[in-house]
């Protein structure tokens, strides 16, 4: 019994980190249209990560070092605006309260699971009569 809740519980703390290293790596969508009417891409700076898929469905991932009128470019080629099907860019709102909200509700999950283990044996399940004690 002991092993099988280990495991389990090793298994639930698994399923919390990947849950938790996935919510920090958010990328957030940037509208292509505005970009290319405003010459900027809204919430792209310098050193961003950014995402593009081409219209020829090409899906690169670079940091961005060099920023025109008509597009990004970095390690990977340049890319204009009017070549991109979509773009998106790393969230850094995503990596700051966020994710220490994510710890506290995963510590206080897991702790709430190790209260219901360790309270499980003294659950009893009757039907029909009372319940002997």
């Amino acid at each position: 019994m002991l092993a099988r809740t280990c495991h389990f519980l090793g298994r639930y703390l698994l399923c919390l980190l990947l849950f938790n290293l996935a919510a920090c790596s958010s990328m957030q969508t940037v509208n292509v249209e505005d970009a290319m009417q405003y010459s900027a891409a809204r919430g792209v700076d310098y050193g961003s990560l950014v995402r593009v898929t081409t219209l020829e469905n090409q899906k690169v991932e670079f940091r961005v070092t060099e920023m025109t009128p008509d597009g990004l470019g970095g390690n990977q080629g340049f890319f204009r605006y009017e070549d991109m099907k979509s773009l998106k860019v790393e969230n850094p709102s995503a990596n700051s309260g966020d994710s220490a909200w994510a710890w506290i509700l995963g510590v206080l999950g897991v702790a709430a699971l190790i209260a219901l283990i360790a309270n499980s044996d003294s659950v009893s399940i009757c039907s029909g009569a009372p319940c002997p004690e």
